[in-house]
């Protein structure tokens, strides 16, 4: 993938923004930064006033005619996601300052010629942010389609894109925070194989064949230029570090409001199934094999969000720990001083800097988070199962 169609890619990224109102920083050629768009932010406040007013009064006519059935993990999904909606478009309202700071400050473009990140590392980056950003949403789609055909054949399909919608925009910020993660382990990786580079060749100028066959004013020219070039290095991990975070910072909300819908998705989704099976077992109701199919695929697809965020964090921080394991392994004992001074400074940066994807301090994104999802699940579900089975039990 060459620098065209990257930006062709990042092109179409922001263009999706503008259209739908979550971005109104426009970059200009002349100055060679982005600056705040009048039109854009008159577009954005509109179009954040009417989703607000419009989803305000839909919840408030579905209370009084009394649809609201939250019991029903599709309905749980779409009012949960339209809370979101409001989140991200108020959120970005208030960050257009902060945003502007932040894309004027990253070099993106030059970071990645630098790296010498491949087409094939940008190709999978590219396809795991299809998966989240198209991929769900279509299979989201086609689940709405089948319930619709069942429940509301004489309305029109069309009505699905209707509940579609807060899905798409609520995970419109959260999915750029995934792939700017994505992109974050793609640059540590592509960083730390030229630092496997440079770290085979110190230890070669150290091993005592070496030092014999060069004169001392040699080895520390060799060494001063390995040094420059483990600073630069060190300068770009910081940066790429830096900045994941800095982005993640500014979207820690939408982050948590996009984590916290999965979890009522999850949970929903399995107090349905639990509901499902006790009506069978304990009132003699039929199994509605069908309802169960079309709400398991929003759990499916909730726990396979989830899994993704804890995935591709913990996929960074382990590219992270490389960095530090490949610096241990250079060797010192015969080198410059000034090469095992930069050693130690990149050495001690990356421990300082503690790498954490944690937005707001409030929950840390790891491998470990399906198992802090799936606790906080257990104890929801252990209070509802309780309270229904008391209820079910007391009608009997």
């Amino acid at each position: 993938m060459d620098k065209e169609k990257l930006k062709y890619i990042v092109g179409l990224v922001f263009g999706i923004a503008y259209s739908l109102g979550l971005l109104v920083c426009m970059y200009s050629k002349a100055r060679q930064r982005f600056y705040v768009s009048p039109l854009l932010m008159l577009w954005s406040t509109l179009v954040t006033i009417i989703v607000t007013i419009a989803s305000v009064q839909q919840f408030y006519t579905d209370w009084q005619k009394k649809q609201m059935d939250l019991t029903s993990a599709s309905q749980l999904y779409y009012y949960v996601n339209v809370v979101g909606v409001i989140i991200n478009y108020n959120c970005q309202l208030m960050q257009v300052k902060v945003t502007k700071d932040f894309l004027n400050t990253v070099p993106f473009f030059s970071l990645i010629e630098y790296l010498k990140i491949n087409g094939k590392a940008l190709g999978s980056s590219v396809a795991l942010a299809l998966l989240k950003i198209i991929i769900f949403p279509l299979i989201i789609e086609c689940n709405l389609l089948l319930r619709h055909y069942r429940e509301e054949a004489k309305e029109s399909p069309l009505k699905t894109l209707y509940t579609l919608y807060p899905v798409v925009i609520s995970n419109f910020l959260p999915n750029c925070v995934f792939g700017i993660m994505v992109m974050c382990e793609h640059s540590i990786k592509a960083l730390n194989m030229q630092l496997k580079a440079l770290e085979e060749k110190a230890n070669f100028y150290q091993n005592e064949r070496q030092i014999a066959l060069h004169k001392p004013y040699h080895r520390m020219q060799i060494f001063c230029n390995l040094s420059d070039l483990l600073e630069e290095l060190s300068e770009k991990y910081s940066l790429i570090c830096l900045k994941t975070l800095q982005y993640v910072d500014i979207h820690a909300v939408p982050l948590l409001a996009a984590l916290l819908s999965n979890l009522l998705a999850i949970t929903s989704g399995l107090f349905h199934q639990y509901s499902a099976i006790a009506s069978v077992i304990i009132n003699r109701q039929s199994y509605d094999i069908f309802d169960a199919v079309t709400n398991g695929v929003f759990l499916l697809i909730s726990i396979m969000d989830m899994v993704l965020y804890g995935m591709i964090a913990n996929y960074c921080m382990e590219t992270i720990r490389e960095t530090s394991l490949i610096l241990k392994r250079i060797r010192l004992n015969n080198c410059d001083i000034r090469f095992r001074q930069s050693v130690d400074r990149f050495s001690l940066q990356i421990f300082v800097q503690q790498f954490k994807i944690q937005p707001m301090g409030l929950l840390e994104i790891n491998i470990s988070l399906m198992h802090d999802v799936l606790s906080a699940v257990t104890s929801f579900l252990l209070i509802l199962i309780q309270s229904d089975l008391t209820l079910r039990f007391s009608l009997k």
